[in-house]
């Protein structure tokens, strides 16, 4: 029995030390991803930001192609765990047969907030980063980028703001609408440098990201109120 016990503790150090030398590899490969994009990434680099040898990248991952991928693939999960409920809340309000506009405000406004969200944690940042490269410049990963997430966001918040405008959620027109809506919270997050050095700020704090917040939420009600009441005046 206290062998079996030893050879079960054992068994359970090393899968502990496997998961995070994995771990560690993914971090800094979202760093290094990030910072470089894929063509300029170096499994040195990563390797050394980890604190791992190289090898370690193709025993774990099998090379630096599969290394993206599973970076790819924690991204999604990363984005689903912070959005994953409210996304599956607003798909059941989306299933029912009757849709108030304020509840489908409130899932939109949700998901802005979301998008708002600042933070200079390395591994946010570099996701950040990579999301933006795999718009700009899709690679072969984006599909599990877009089909791990970013669809299940598109769709979403498109019929939530149909409902809200229109009562219709699969008004087609609003496909761009809310992709534009979604880009007024972002370019928070992906131009940040600029809104720094416009506004005079050296860093974007808890008072700056509530005063984005603010202005992108209110922006976002005074589109969706115009876009409505054109709807009742025009019926487009």
């Amino acid at each position: 029995m206290r062998l079996d016990r030893s050879i079960r503790e054992a068994a359970e150090r090393i899968d502990t030390a496997r998961s995070r030398a994995r771990r560690s590899l993914l971090r800094a490969a979202i760093e290094v991803f990030g910072e470089a994009g894929f063509e300029s990434a170096t499994t040195r680099e990563i390797a050394k930001r980890s604190a791992q040898n190289s090898a370690a990248i193709a025993y774990y991952f099998g090379g630096k192609a599969q290394l993206y991928e599973a970076v790819i693939e924690h991204v999604v999960t990363m984005i689903n765990e912070r959005i994953g409920m409210l996304l599956q809340s607003a798909e059941r309000f989306l299933e029912k047969e009757t849709w108030p506009r304020e509840q489908a405000l409130s899932f939109l406004q949700q998901m802005l907030e979301a998008s708002v969200a600042n933070s200079k944690d390395p591994e946010i940042v570099g996701i950040t980063h990579i999301i933006v490269r795999e718009q700009t410049n899709p690679s072969s990963a984006f599909d599990l980028l877009y089909k791990g997430v970013l669809g299940r966001l598109q769709r979403t918040g498109t019929r939530l703001m149909a409902v809200y405008v229109t009562g219709d959620p699969d008004h087609a027109d609003f496909r761009l609408r809310f992709h534009a809506l979604l880009g007024q919270a972002l370019a928070f997050r992906h131009a940040r440098a600029t809104i720094l050095r416009s506004a005079g700020w050296k860093d974007i704090d808890a008072r700056q990201e509530a005063a984005i917040r603010d202005v992108v939420l209110d922006q976002t009600l005074l589109i969706l109120d115009g876009l409505r009441a054109r709807h009742k005046a025009t019926g487009r």
